[in-house]
């Protein structure tokens, strides 16, 4: 079983485009979709609480990613 949403065309054809890419573009890639993550997820928080400051969204995020213990040092 695969716990992929991505079939396997579809995978082949992302690393075929990632192996054409010299090592800054795929770090670049890697960055770009790491902060689109991070917005996906802030955005989550906010649709879920939109009474929350953005240090609160912020924090929270921290908390999801890095666990309470980390959170709650920023505190």
């Amino acid at each position: 079983m695969s716990w992929s949403d991505t079939s396997p065309r579809a995978r082949r054809a992302q690393i075929a485009t990632f192996a054409g890419l010299s090592g800054e573009e795929r770090l670049c890639r890697a960055v770009e979709m790491a902060e689109q993550a991070k917005e996906v997820a802030m955005a989550g928080i906010r649709a879920r609480d939109a009474g929350l400051s953005a240090d609160e969204v912020t924090l929270e995020w921290i908390r999801i990613l890095h666990g309470e213990e980390v959170a709650s040092r920023l505190v």
